[in-house]
This record gives C-alpha cells, structure tokens and sequence, in this order.
C-alpha cells in the first residue's frame, strides 16, 4: 500500500504489454480533447477515448481486465463506467482534481473508487501525484493504481485527500486508463438509454454543500472556491455547514 488512511494500493504487472497495447489501438482514431468535469478547459490538456464501443465493449482483453478489476475491488463490473483512455503528449497535464464531480442523486450513486492503468511509460515526466498524501507515483507501463474517491465512514461525503493530477509529460507519450467505480449499477441504466442526471443538476447548492462538507471532514479549511463567491447563496450555504456539528 503506497498510503493506508486514506488507503492508496499500487498493483505491479496487473496488466501485460499486450493487454496494455490492445486497449490503444482499440482507440486508434477515436481520441478527442479530454473534458474536466462536464466541460473544455485549459486545467487539462490530455485526450481522450471513451470505451463505450460495441468493438471495445465485446473485446475479449476488455472484458478479462474489467473482470480482474471486479475481483480485486469486490464489485459487480456493471458498477463500473466504460474505460475511459488518455493520452498525454509532451507539456501535456491535469491539474489538480478530485475523481467524484458527477452527479450526486443517481440511480448508479457517487463514484467510490478509481482504478487507473498505466498503458504507456514516456520517456520522461507524466507520474501522478496526491499533494495532501506527499505520494509520487511514476506511470510505468503495466502498473495500476487504486483508491477511494469517498470517505470509508462516511460514504455519502467526498474524501478530499485523494486529490491529485498528472504532472506534465516532459519527453514522449503517455496513455494510460480510466475505469471509475460506483456505488450501484451504472452500465445497464447506461446502456439502455436511460437517463443518469439527476436533480443537482439543477440546484448546485447541493454540490457545494457537499464539496464544503467534505472539506470539513477532512480537516481541511472550509473556504467557497474562487468561482462560487458570485454564486446565490453561497456565503449561507457556506456559514450552515460551519454550523454543523461534527
């Protein structure tokens, strides 16, 4: 374990060179500008390629590697959201970020943990890096990572210490993989049409309490983030969570 409180696990070989390379070149083409959140932003410049495909859906290789995340994580694979691959070319990055920013109030429930595979090692640059946990974690081809994106006591409540990023890839190419977990079933509502937005969609004060929440739990400062002072109600929302008891 690279960290036990909140527990960060490092698994060495999980996937072979073949297998890494398969889910590569089953993105061939398919790479576009990666999203932070549910939008383009300069906080990250990778690419992306979502694996939701019948092609990649129905590999053999995808679906012996989801199974092997289910069975060390203990969870159903439909709880699981398609791959999501990313590549990081030179000066390439992601800043700063915390993996639970979907939708609070879904049938598939917040995101619990993520289960990241290194794809591609570069040449130089490109680890990953927990700033609250001091943990460095360089993106060697085959290896995977895991951790929680909730708090074990508390699984309604972000855990804010796993926050982290992808430092810059100083020389070469970087991919590597996604596969974000969740509470309940998010690949059947998912691939029958149903729709996974929920009613904070449309009342972002159920966003910011919760974020606000999560920072209390954490011990971190309770502070509204830059781009949430002009929002309504916000200092109110801000003085009813410090008002909480613990």
């Amino acid at each position: 374990a690279l960290s036990r409180d909140p527990w960060v696990v490092m698994f060495e070989n999980f996937v072979s060179d073949s297998e890494a390379q398969r889910l590569i070149d089953l993105c061939a083409g398919s790479f576009e500008q990666s999203m932070a959140g549910a939008q383009k932003s300069g906080h990250r410049t990778s690419q992306t390629c979502w694996g939701s495909s019948p092609e990649f859906l129905h590999d053999p290789i995808v679906q012996a590697v989801n199974q092997r995340v289910a069975e060390i994580t203990r969870t159903p694979v439909e709880n699981s959201e398609f791959f999501q691959v990313v590549k990081y070319k030179k000066g390439q990055f992601y800043k700063m970020h915390h993996d639970q920013n979907s939708a609070l109030y879904t049938p598939q429930g917040a995101r619990m943990y993520t289960f990241f595979l290194y794809l591609k090692t570069p040449a130089s640059g490109g680890a990953t890096h927990f700033n609250d946990l001091d943990i460095h974690v360089e993106a060697n081809r085959g290896n995977a990572i895991l951790w929680p994106s909730m708090l074990d006591s508390d699984v309604t409540l972000p855990d804010l210490r796993t926050h982290h990023e992808s430092l810059p890839v100083l020389k070469g190419v970087k991919f590597a993989a996604n596969l974000w977990i969740h509470q309940h079933d998010f690949r059947t509502g998912w691939l029958r049409g149903c729709p996974l937005a929920s009613r904070d969609s449309y009342y972002p004060d159920a966003q910011l309490k919760f974020f606000l929440r999560g920072m209390k739990a954490a011990g971190k400062p309770v502070e509204l983030p830059p781009s949430m002072h002009t929002f309504p109600r916000a200092h109110d929302i801000l003085a009813a969570v410090l008002a909480e008891s613990q």
